[in-house]
């Protein structure tokens, strides 16, 4: 009896030294990874990021679960980075970064860094498909949630996507019917819209009528412009949105300035009819006096 006991004794006192020497030399290579972690740390304060990275994935293969580690490896990669550039070394490190920014987040669920370093390195890498995927999953979870919504309309106006960036941006006015800035939103991306797309420069002043102080040849468009039916399509919608915005706010005077700016954007579509260009430059004239009235009116000079 006293042998088994002495033998079970034994057979402890060997699982302990087992667990005693694997702890010992799991806490030695923790020591080594925070010595290639420090090396790490002041080459990327000298500004020798490639070096710093090395140096953080021999930490990473001795001691795999450091947090601060995995987040000083991300940020240095991110130094490699090269903005807008599509080259390999440049696709490496947006590859390195977003590995490194993923593995924070397992390891620390809790610290919001992990989520935002990875959403803003999706961004800043251009890797515009995986965002739009992330967000439009997180939207089919929770269709009234904003947060994947603003993501959409940020990823597809970046991406220049305007159909897109648009379809999201109404998305938002539909979420939140009774947010007046919501409304406007869409009519705002609408004006800029038109405006970038054939409603700058010299068609802004055209005046089409035969009586024009200063008759000149018609503008032209070009390719890829916004013209006719499609502009004033796209102007009667950002104006409803208007309309919609200011009947819940009615002292919006933000609103009313694009109301004048959209129907001067729908009037562009009109050169070859006077009279409905007239109709759309009087409409915008009327949009233009309510907005100076609301600011006398803010400022208590109203007549």
């Amino acid at each position: 009896m006293r042998a088994a006991a002495l033998g079970t004794v034994m057979k402890l006192a060997r699982g302990l030294g087992l667990l005693v020497t694997l702890g010992a030399l799991s806490g030695c290579a923790e020591l080594r990874a925070r010595s290639h972690a420090r090396e790490g740390n002041q080459l990327y304060r000298d500004g020798n990021y490639e070096a710093a990275v090395r140096e953080f994935e021999a930490a990473e293969r001795l001691f795999p679960d450091l947090p601060v580690v995995a987040l000083n490896k991300g940020l240095a990669c991110r130094q490699l980075m090269i903005p807008g550039s599509k080259s390999p070394e440049s696709q490496r490190a947006v590859d390195c970064a977003l590995e490194a920014f993923r593995k924070l987040k397992e390891l620390r669920p809790d610290d919001p860094r992990g989520d935002q370093l990875y959403v803003q390195t999706l961004f800043d890498g251009d890797r515009y498909e995986t965002l739009a995927a992330m967000y439009e999953k997180q939207h089919r979870e929770n269709p009234k949630e904003l947060v994947p919504i603003n993501g959409l309309i940020q990823v597809y106006t970046r991406w220049d996507r305007p159909d897109d960036a648009l379809r999201w941006t109404m998305r938002r006015a539909e979420v939140q019917p009774q947010d007046a800035e919501a409304q406007y939103a869409v009519g705002v991306f609408l004006w800029n819209e038109l405006f970038q797309k054939g409603g700058a420069g010299d068609k802004a002043t055209y005046d089409p009528r035969p009586e024009a102080a200063n008759p000149a040849p018609p503008p032209v468009f070009g390719e890829g412009d916004i013209v006719g039916e499609k502009r004033v399509e796209l102007a009667d919608l950002g104006i409803k949105y208007l309309e919609k915005a200011l009947s819940l706010r009615p002292t919006y005077r933000e609103a009313m300035v694009y109301m004048n700016l959209l129907y001067r954007q729908k009037s562009i579509a009109y050169f070859d009819e006077p009279a409905k260009w007239q109709a759309a430059v009087d409409a915008a004239e009327t949009w233009r006096k309510k907005a100076m009235e609301s600011d006398l009116s803010a400022k208590g000079t109203a007549p």
